[in-house]
């Protein structure tokens, strides 16, 4: 009776640790699977296409760099937190959260979980502090913990192209303003 027992604690035992090796063996075959779609994505969203941004980044993004000006706020650092926190994290992260927000799609917990992985990628890359990462360090940021550094030259990159271009003017953020105004009213591109 003890014997029998032993077995099948034994077997538990050796369960618990087979189960997590076989979901890490998913999971990175996944990732592999993904990585040139997050890549490109990551791309897509930190790219400027033919050295012009959307107007409204650049206009607001000068702004912030005014206002740091203004009150005398030299810090770089500053300036890419004020960046990341109006851009990246309170738009890009919640369309990367909530697809649904875009897409007629429903939104299961499965991809919720998946797409929180990929938000915590994107968030990480964001982010100015290096990444504390150890055995006991969650999995989602574990994940992506090697493309990180990479993401965030690209970051760093797009706020660098934004900030040389050459400012606009309020005229110019006006006229643009009216252009897209008119063409949502009558539909034309």
């Amino acid at each position: 009776d003890e014997s029998v027992e032993h077995k099948k604690s034994h077997r538990q035992s050796h369960r618990k640790k087979v189960l997590p090796e076989i979901y890490l063996t998913r999971l990175l075959s996944t990732k592999g699977t993904l990585q040139k779609f997050l890549d490109d994505l990551f791309k897509a969203i930190l790219s400027i296409r033919d050295d012009k941004p959307p107007v409204a980044v650049k206009y607001f993004f000068d702004f912030l760099e005014e206002q740091a000006e203004k009150r005398g706020i030299t810090d770089p650092d500053t300036m890419h937190i004020w960046k990341t926190n109006s851009l990246p994290l309170r738009f890009w992260v919640n369309i990367l959260k909530n697809p649904q927000f875009v897409f007629d799609i429903d939104k299961t917990d499965h991809i919720d979980a998946c797409l929180s992985v990929i938000a915590q990628a994107f968030i990480d890359a964001c982010s100015l502090s290096d990444l504390q990462l150890g055995k006991d360090s969650p999995t989602n940021k574990l994940l992506y913990a090697k493309e990180i550094p990479e993401y965030r030259k690209i970051v760093q990159r797009y706020y660098k192209q934004i900030h040389d271009m050459p400012p606009l003017s309020e005229q110019e953020m006006n006229a643009h303003l009216a252009e897209e105004s008119r063409v949502r009213r009558t539909g034309l591109h």
